[in-house]
């Protein structure tokens, strides 16, 4: 009985765990790292860097809510988690508010070059 219990009990930490690592995974630094790098991160904000180009994929990741603004031209197909696409066209200056983005895209043209400044703080506000 005590090894039944015991075989139960990792089982169900494993799910946890496993659970919590594929959350984690989503995140676009850890999923793509070649593209999105930190550059700055305290208990406030995290800033991030993303830059490619030549045709570049990116795999299906996630962003908690967070400013985008575009430093670079590009024209990107995102894919959303229920196979949607969007075009969406970036120039200098493009500032966009994006709330728990998930998606994958593809550089369809130009040269990627955001900033995302991803706000601690949104995490726990409800949504309106």
């Amino acid at each position: 009985m005590r090894r039944l219990i015991g075989l139960l009990l990792a089982f169900i930490l494993g799910v946890g765990l496993t659970t919590a690592l594929a959350q984690k995974v989503k995140d676009a630094v850890v999923v793509d790292p070649d593209v999105h790098n930190v550059v700055l991160e305290n208990k406030h904000v995290r800033v991030f860097e993303a830059r490619a180009g030549g045709g570049a994929k990116s795999p299906m990741h996630s962003h908690p809510p967070f400013v985008l603004a575009s430093l670079g031209s590009a024209r990107v197909k995102l894919t959303l988690p229920d196979g949607s696409k969007q075009i969406l066209d970036l120039r200098p200056g493009t500032v966009l508010w994006l709330e728990n983005a998930e998606h994958s895209w593809e550089l369809l043209a130009g040269n990627l070059h955001v900033i995302g400044v991803e706000v601690k703080s949104a995490h726990a506000a409800p949504t309106k």
